[in-house]
C-alpha cells in the first residue's frame, strides 16, 4: 500500500511478482509454526503458565534431586514439564498415571528394569500425567552435536511446543535442559532449580546496556545501510528509470452522483467513456484499471438538457499519469424534475362482447390517482390507462383488477402502482331498450 501511494514502481513490482509465491512458501515451510501459533491463540489466557502459580518449589526440589541422582547413577531419563500448549498431538504411546510427583515414583519409572524407562514422563503442574511416552525426534544435527537419542527427543519436543524437557544422559551422567529449540548441559542442581523456576526464561541474563532507538537506526549497521541505498539507486536507474512516455486507452464507467432525489436522468445518458492516459510505463504498472471511473457531481444540476465536459479532475489518477484524451469529451443528457400530479384513470378495452350481450358501462374506482411526472410532461398528461380488458371473455357483469400501464415519464412515489378496480356492466340483448 505504501509503495502504491508513493508510486514506488520497483518495490511494488517486486511485491506483485513475489507475493503469491512467498505466501505459499511461507505456509509450506512454517506450517508447524503456524499450527503452534494458532494453538497458542486458542489457549490464550486459559492455562496458567508453569513456574508462576502452577509449580511449587517442592516440586522443583523433587525434580532436581531426582535428575542429579539419576545422572550420578548413569540412568537415562526424560522429564517433560508442560507449558501452555497441549502436547497430545506431538506424543505417541505412553500410559496414563495421574499421580502426584514423588521421588520414589520417578525412580521406579526410570529404573532400567522398568518397561517404560526409555520413554518420557509428562508432568502437568504438580502431577505426573503420563509415563513411557515417545517424543518426536529433532532433525537439527547442528544443535544436537554428538548427543544421543534421548537428547534428540528432548530437543524435538522443545522445537514444536513450549514445554521444558529435563534429559539425563545414560552415557555421560549429565543433566541437560531443552527449551525453545535449544539444548544445553546444566552443571549444578542450583542452576537447574533456577531454570525450572523460569528465572532464565524471561529474558537475557545480566545487566543489558540500553541503546537508544535513534542510535540503532542511524548508526547501527552503517556499512550495510550504505550498500543497500547504493544498490537501490542502481536498480532504480537500471530498471525503473524511463525517459519515454507511453499512452494507453481504457473504457471506464461514468458515475452520476449526488443527483437530487426529485431529479431523473433519461436512459439515453452515456454510461461509458474511453479515456487515454499518458505517462511512464512504470506508472501504468501501478495502475489498477478496475478502479478508474469518471465521477460527475450533479448536486447543482437543473432540469433540461445538460452539457458537461469531462476534465481530469473527474477521474482519480496516480500522480505520474495525466489525462490525454476523452471520448466523448462532452456528455450530453437530459435531466427531468419529478412533480406530483393527480390524473384520471381510464379503462382500456379491446375485442367484442359475445353477440347476446350488450355493454352497459365501464367504471373505474378510484377514478383518479396521484403520480410523479416529469415537470415538462405535466401539461400533456391528463390520464393514465389500465391494461387492456378483453371483452370477448366477458359473459356477465364482472369486477376486475387490472394493472396500470405507466409511461416512461410517470412513476408512483411508493414504487408500487396503486390498485384500481374496473367494473364491466353488461346486459342481455333482449333486455336492452328499443
Amino acid at each position: 500500500m505504501i509503495a502504491r501511494t508513493f508510486d514506488m514502481y520497483m518495490t511494488a513490482a517486486l511485491f506483485q511478482a513475489a507475493l503469491a509465491i512467498t505466501a505459499i512458501a511461507l505456509i509450506v515451510v512454517f506450517q508447524e509454526d503456524l499450527r503452534r501459533a494458532f494453538s497458542r491463540i486458542a489457549l490464550l489466557g486459559k492455562l496458567p503458565r508453569l513456574g508462576s502459580a502452577g509449580q511449587t518449589s517442592l516440586d522443583c526440589d523433587v525434580l532436581v534431586e531426582t535428575a542429579f541422582e539419576l545422572a550420578q547413577k548413569k540412568v537415562g531419563a526424560l522429564i517433560v514439564i508442560r507449558g501452555d500448549e497441549p502436547l497430545e498431538r506431538h506424543i505417541r504411546g505412553g500410559s496414563l498415571i495421574d499421580a502426584r510427583i514423588s521421588k520414589a515414583l520417578l525412580d521406579s519409572v526410570f529404573d532400567p528394569h522398568s518397561m517404560g524407562h526409555d520413554g518420557a514422563v509428562i508432568i502437568e503442574r504438580d502431577r505426573i500425567r503420563h509415563f513411557a511416552a515417545h517424543l518426536p525426534l529433532s532433525k537439527n544435527l547442528k544443535e544436537l552435536g554428538t548427543r544421543g537419542t534421548r537428547h534428540s527427543a528432548a530437543l524435538g519436543l522443545s522445537e514444536v511446543s513450549d514445554a521444558m524437557v529435563i534429559v539425563v544422559s545414560e552415557e555421560r551422567g549429565q543433566v541437560g535442559l531443552a527449551w525453545n529449540g535449544k539444548i544445553e548441559t546444566v552443571a549444578t542442581a542450583t542452576e537447574l532449580k533456577g531454570r525450572l523456576g523460569m528465572e532464565r526464561f524471561t529474558g537475557p541474563q545480566g545487566p543489558q546496556q540500553r541503546i537508544s532507538l535513534w542510535h540503532r537506526l542511524l548508526r547501527g549497521n552503517t556499512g550495510l545501510k550504505l550498500a543497500s541505498v547504493t544498490l537501490a539507486c542502481l536498480a532504480w536507474f537500471l530498471i525503473s528509470f524511463e525517459a519515454d512516455t507511453v499512452q494507453k486507452t481504457f473504457v471506464v464507467p461514468i458515475e452520476y452522483r449526488k443527483l437530487p432525489e426529485n431529479m431523473f436522468i433519461e436512459d439515453a445518458a452515456p454510461t461509458e467513456a474511453r479515456i487515454t492516459l499518458s505517462g511512464f510505463e512504470r506508472a501504468f504498472n501501478l495502475l489498477v484499471p478496475g478502479t478508474l471511473k469518471a465521477s460527475l457531481d450533479l448536486s447543482n444540476v437543473e432540469e433540461g438538457q445538460q452539457q458537461i465536459v469531462v476534465e481530469e479532475s473527474h477521474i482519480k489518477l496516480p500522480q505520474n499519469l495525466t489525462l490525454f484524451r476523452v471520448l466523448p469529451r462532452t456528455l450530453s443528457f437530459r435531466v427531468h424534475r419529478w412533480v406530483r400530479s393527480n390524473v384520471d384513470v381510464e379503462a382500456r378495452a379491446e375485442g367484442r362482447l359475445p353477440e347476446n350481450l350488450k355493454l352497459e358501462s365501464i367504471s373505474v374506482s378510484p377514478s383518479t390517482v396521484q403520480i410523479l411526472i416529469w415537470e415538462s410532461q405535466k401539461a400533456n398528461t391528463k390520464r393514465v390507462y389500465t391494461e387492456p380488458i378483453d371483452l370477448s371473455r366477458i359473459t356477465k357483469t364482472t369486477d376486475l383488477k387490472p394493472k396500470l400501464v405507466l409511461p416512461q415519464h410517470v412513476r408512483v412515489e411508493s414504487g408500487r402502482a396503486p390498485e384500481v378496480q374496473v367494473k364491466v356492466s353488461v346486459v342481455p340483448m333482449s333486455d336492452s331498450p328499443p
